[in-house]
C-alpha cells in the first residue's frame, strides 16, 4: 500500500522540491496555472461524469463542515497551550490545525488509493473547503469576521463557478466531444502539476531556523485531524469508498493556503511555513498508517 499509493506522491513532490532548489524556480506561475486552469478542469470533469448522488454530495459537504469547525474548536485550547502569550501564533495554530491540503495532496492521494470515485468525492470536498477557507480562514487570519471581504474572496475563486457549471452539465446529454476532450486532457495533467507545485512551494519555505512550537503544531495537526475524521465517519455510519475518501482527506497535512493567509495578514508566517513543511514530511508516515487502518476494516 505504501509503495503503490504514497511513494509516487512523495516522489513527485520530491521532484518539485529538487527542481525548485536546483533551478531556483518560482512556484507562482505554475500556481496560477493550477489555480485557474488545471484545478477547475479536474473539478469540472470529475463532477460532470461523477456517479455521486445529490445525497452523497450533501454528506461530503456536511462532513467538511463538521470536521473543519471541530478542528477549529480543538485549535483554540491547543493554541493557548503552545503559545500562551503570542496572539499571532495562536491564529496560525488555528489555521494550521483547521485547514488541510485537500487539493494538491488530497486529490492525488484519493486517485491513487481509491480511483475515479475517490477523485469525485475529493472534488466536492475541495469545493466545500473553498467556502470555509474564504470565510472562516479569512476571519481567523484577520482577527475578525469581515463579511464583505469573505464574500469577495469567494467570488474570486473559480472552483465554485466550476462546480455550478459541472452540476448543470451533468444534467444534460450530448456534451460536446471537442470540449470534453480538452477538459479530459487538462484533468489528466492536473495530478502531476499539483504534486510538483507542492514540491516547488515547499522548496521556498525558509528552514534556516525552525520556529519554536512548529513540530508540536505539525504533529497535532496530523493526529487530531485524522482522529476527528475517523470519529465523524463512524458516528455518521459511513461505509465503503465514501468513508475511506473522507477519512483520507481529513487526515492530510496542513494546507499551503494556511501559509498564504499568514503571509497576507502578517500572522507569524515563519511558524506557518515551518508547520507546513514538517506536517507534509511527517504525513508520509501518518497517511500510511491511515491507509493500513482503512484496509483492515470492511
Amino acid at each position: 500500500m505504501f509503495a503503490e499509493v504514497l511513494v509516487p506522491i512523495f516522489l513527485l513532490v520530491g521532484v518539485g522540491y529538487g527542481v525548485g532548489k536546483l533551478l531556483h524556480l518560482e512556484p507562482k506561475p505554475l500556481s496560477r496555472l493550477a489555480f485557474w486552469v488545471f484545478s477547475p478542469a479536474l473539478i469540472f470533469e470529475s463532477l460532470r461524469t461523477a456517479t455521486l448522488s445529490w445525497n452523497e454530495m450533501g454528506v461530503v459537504a456536511a462532513f467538511v463542515g463538521g470536521h473543519y469547525f471541530g478542528m477549529y474548536l480543538l485549535s483554540l485550547p491547543v493554541g493557548r497551550l503552545l503559545f500562551r502569550d503570542d496572539r499571532d501564533a495562536r491564529a496560525v495554530a488555528s489555521l494550521v490545525l483547521t485547514f488541510g491540503n485537500c487539493g494538491n495532496l488530497g486529490l492525488p492521494l484519493l486517485l491513487f488509493a481509491l480511483g475515479k470515485r475517490g477523485m469525485e468525492i475529493g472534488a466536492v470536498f475541495l469545493a466545500a473547503n473553498t467556502v470555509l477557507l474564504a470565510t472562516l480562514g479569512v476571519a481567523i487570519a484577520s482577527g475578525k469576521a469581515r463579511a464583505s471581504q469573505a464574500i469577495g474572496a469567494i467570488l474570486k475563486v473559480p472552483w465554485l463557478y466550476t462546480v455550478a457549471a459541472a452540476l448543470v452539465a451533468r444534467e444534460f446529454q450530448g456534451f460536446p466531444l471537442w470540449l470534453s476532450r480538452a477538459t479530459v486532457a487538462l484533468k489528466q495533467g492536473a495530478i502531476p502539476v499539483f504534486l510538483i507545485l507542492l514540491g516547488l512551494q515547499l522548496s521556498r519555505v525558509p528552514l534556516k531556523k525552525i520556529a519554536a512550537g512548529a513540530t508540536r503544531l505539525a504533529v497535532a495537526r496530523l493526529l487530531l485531524a485524522s482522529s476527528l475524521a475517523w470519529a465523524i465517519a463512524f458516528l455518521a455510519g459511513l461505509k465503503g469508498t465514501l468513508r475511506d475518501a473522507l477519512i483520507l482527506e481529513g487526515s492530510v497535512p496542513s494546507a499551503v493556503n494556511s501559509l498564504i493567509l499568514a503571509l497576507e495578514f502578517d500572522r507569524r508566517p515563519d511558524l506557518a511555513a515551518a508547520a507546513l513543511f514538517l506536517s507534509t514530511a511527517l504525513a508520509a508516515g501518518t497517511l500510511w498508517v491511515t491507509l493500513l487502518g482503512l484496509s483492515a476494516i470492511p
